[in-house]
């Protein structure tokens, strides 16, 4: 066996916008993958994020376990400066470095260029990582990329697995000493699924599976809920699913299940679930939303995307405007908090006064954690082509593709501008959160679905008030050169005061 000592590190990757939340989810992509060496070799896992480790302690892990072998993985594209750091220092201790994830898979040639790399994982890599331990060689293992005399090969891809319920269950126990939380509440993650049908253009999933969506069975899932459910530690899952709710049918035999399993003891009452789904769906099923509700989920992360027909149409994300207000109305009658982001520059056509108007709408849509976010062109996206081909691309360092700074322009807006009318928009909602009205119905809500001793949590207030005034002083340091007093317009009412902000930020533009 050429590697012996294999050790999965996960970087310490600081970004804003990321890292608002105070949050660090396990390892999930690790955890699936050590399973399938286990048998083989000796398999660590150092989560240098939720340890908080500098570069340096990193080094000093690494120098004395001394691994053959360090896996990586780019969580968000723009981590992968950080990635590539710990790389390096991988490499200096001659360790065989292998990179894996999204980014890496829809930018291999930029990533394998890098010095600190040896060997690319494109895809799904359970079967693909364990055949390269196996054989000591990536040469003919389908789904890697590697160097050879200087030149990067590229061995044809690996079908996906078709049935996920053959995966072997993670290997938790490797990370049982750290720990996890988002908004102060100690989590845990499950997948149940894996790519999407639909075809949003901004959107990496459907290029990542070939817009195609496999699914565990209910059964598989259960299992894997009466596993964490064991660590009373952990208060949260969250079901990492990139569109959760493709078969609604599946969700509420889910749903079904999950009360049946907490009413039987075989899953504890208070754990609680938070995932990300589509609006329209939820619209159009509202009796499973209630049985979701009943079971336990009480936080949703939508893309909103766009607050009208047409930009919805832009950015191919395949429902309305109705759809999305309906599906919002459902799960606020089932007490489901709602977290959802619009993209500011969606509409590529788009003028001041539209960006205006989309803030505007945005306010309008009872969203309990509204955000924005600008448009990013991720690698291979349908929208990366199409502003590659009209030369609206500004950067390929990708270490700023972190939805808060521009990365592109567009005809009528500069990058400057776009980013202005970014933090106008969170100025206007509150930095975050809404207006006053809205964080008393958010306060309602999370009372009457977690209790009130979640909400009066003196460390989750401590750190969420520490996080709110951390990113209002991000959004006005943004701002500065806007007088506060035409600021404040965007919050108000009056047309005349407005329009005054707009010529601002147009007299900004020439």
């Amino acid at each position: 066996m050429k590697w012996k000592k294999i050790l999965f590190l996960v970087a310490n990757y600081k970004t804003t916008g990321y890292d608002f939340y105070d949050s660090a989810f396990p390892p999930l992509a690790f955890e699936y993958l050590a399973p399938y060496v286990e048998d083989l070799v000796e398999v660590r896992i150092l989560d240098s994020k939720a340890a908080n480790l500098s570069l340096s302690q990193v080094r000093r892990k690494i120098e004395k376990y001394q691994p053959d072998l360090v896996g990586l993985t780019v969580p968000v594209t723009s981590a992968i400066d950080t990635v590539l750091q710990h790389a390096k220092i991988a490499k200096l201790y001659g360790s065989t470095t292998v990179i894996g994830g999204w980014h890496p898979t829809l930018a291999t040639e930029q990533t394998l260029s890098s010095p600190w790399i040896d060997i690319l994982v494109r895809g799904e890599g359970e079967f693909t990582f364990r055949e390269l331990i196996e054989k000591g060689s990536p040469v003919n293992i389908r789904g890697l990329s590697y160097k050879m005399n200087g030149k990067l090969i590229h061995n044809p891809d690996r079908p996906f697995l078709k049935n996920l319920d053959e995966l072997r269950p993670p290997s938790r126990h490797l990370v049982k000493n750290y720990k996890y939380k988002i908004f102060n509440m100690n989590c845990d993650t499950i997948e149940t699924s894996r790519g999407c049908p639909q075809a949003c253009k901004f959107c990496s999933t459907n290029v990542v599976y070939n817009q195609t969506w496999r699914s565990r069975s209910v059964e598989n899932i259960m299992e894997e809920l009466e596993i964490i459910s064991k660590n009373k530690k952990i208060s949260d899952v969250f079901f990492v699913d990139d569109n959760f709710l493709v078969n609604m049918k599946r969700i509420g035999r889910l749903s079904f299940e999950i009360i049946k399993g907490k009413r039987m003891g075989r899953i504890r009452k208070k754990l609680f679930f938070f995932f990300q789904g589509r609006l329209d769906s939820m619209a159009r099923h509202p009796k499973v939303v209630k049985l979701m509700a009943e079971a336990g989920f009480w936080l949703v992360l939508v893309g909103v995307e766009a607050t009208d027909d047409k930009g919805l149409k832009a950015v191919a994300k395949g429902c309305n405007i109705n759809q999305i207000k309906k599906g919002i109305k459902v799960l606020h009658e089932n007490e489901i908090t709602v977290m959802g982001n619009v993209i500011i520059g969606a509409n590529l056509n788009a003028s001041v006064d539209d960006v205006f108007t989309t803030i505007k709408k945005t306010r309008e849509l009872s969203l309990d954690l509204p955000s924005f976010t600008l448009l990013t062109p991720f690698p291979a996206t349908k929208f990366y082509n199409e502003i590659k081909e009209k030369d609206l691309l500004l950067t390929e360092e990708y270490n700023k593709f972190n939805w808060l700074n521009p990365v592109i322009k567009t005809p009528y807006l500069s990058p400057e501008i776009l980013k202005k009318l970014l933090f106008l928009g969170f100025y206007s909602i509150g930095y975050y959160g809404g207006n006053l009205r809205n964080k008393f119905y958010l306060y309602r809500r999370t009372v009457r679905s977690r209790g009130i001793f979640y909400v009066i949590n003196p460390l989750r207030f401590y750190r969420g008030l520490s996080s709110y005034f951390k990113w209002k002083k991000i959004v006005l340091d943004n701002l500065r050169d806007i007088k506060k007093k035409k600021i404040r317009q965007i919050r108000g009412g009056n047309r005349n005061k407005i329009a005054d902000l707009k010529r601002t930020i147009n007299d900004m533009a020439i």
